[in-house]
Formats: structure tokens, C-alpha cells, sequence
């Protein structure tokens, strides 16, 4: 039962936006590694560093989390992102897709994240953005 409740914990946070940093202690240990395909965070003090500076700029990052897959000390999630980065994209949202893998006890100590740098960054930045989303259109996504 408490593993059902640590992941409901970690989906309600981030599908409300993550605002309640609070929250962060309840779900993840002290010495939490977190990744993804930009950094590797050590320590919640870390992670809250992280979560401020990805919502800094941002109107809303709001997680839409759907496929779910869970087994005694995991679990792995695919989630769908919006969010307007007033540096990349003035007035549009961006959309981005991905999945999640933790690893728990009785709470998260290993969090690592799997996106598309070029959905997320890349294919903003104007002639960048042009290139990508040629070889993108070429390769059929």
C-alpha cells in the first residue's frame, strides 16, 4: 500500500505543476540521484535547485503522466510535458514526450528521465530548429 501511495505522491507533484516544493521531502530521500539527458543532480537540495530553474521562466510545466508500470521497488511512467519558455518560444507552448524510471523504498532514490533534446531545445533555436526538423521530416517523425 505504501508504494501505491509514494507514486501517487510523485504524480500528483508533478501533474500540479510542482509548485509545492514541500513536497519533495516526502517523496524523494536526502541523497536522491536524479538524471536526465542534460544533467545528473545529487541530493534534494539539488533537486529543488533543479525544479526552481526549470520553472523559472516558464507560465506552467504541468506533467500529464500516462502509461504506468510498477514492480516492488520501481517503477516507469510515460508522460506527455507542456510549457511555455519565454526564451525559446515566446507565446507557443512546447510539447514534449517522454519516460521516467525510479527506483524506491520507502521513498525515491533514483529518479532518470528520457526526452528528446531535440523536441525540447533544438529544433527552438531558429536555424538549428530548421535543420533538426528537416532530418526529423527525412527519418519519419
Amino acid at each position: 500500500m505504501h508504494r501505491q501511495s509514494l507514486i501517487n505522491d510523485f504524480k500528483s507533484f508533478y501533474g500540479s505543476g510542482m509548485t509545492n516544493l514541500d513536497q519533495l521531502a516526502r517523496i524523494y530521500t536526502q541523497d536522491i540521484e536524479y538524471r536526465d539527458p542534460l544533467r545528473r543532480v545529487l541530493g534534494i537540495l539539488g533537486l529543488k535547485r533543479h525544479v526552481k530553474r526549470m520553472l523559472l521562466g516558464s507560465s506552467q510545466v504541468i506533467f500529464q503522466i500516462s502509461d504506468e508500470q510498477c514492480g516492488d521497488n520501481w517503477a516507469s511512467f510515460t508522460w506527455l510535458v507542456s510549457y511555455n519558455k519565454a526564451a525559446l518560444m515566446r507565446d507557443k507552448a512546447i510539447t514534449l514526450r517522454g519516460t521516467t524510471q525510479i527506483r524506491f523504498t520507502d521513498r525515491i532514490f533514483y529518479q532518470e528521465n528520457f526526452y528528446d533534446l531535440g523536441a525540447m531545445i533544438y529544433q527552438h533555436i531558429p536555424l538549428l530548429g530548421w535543420a533538426v526538423r528537416f532530418v526529423n521530416k527525412r527519418n519519419g517523425h
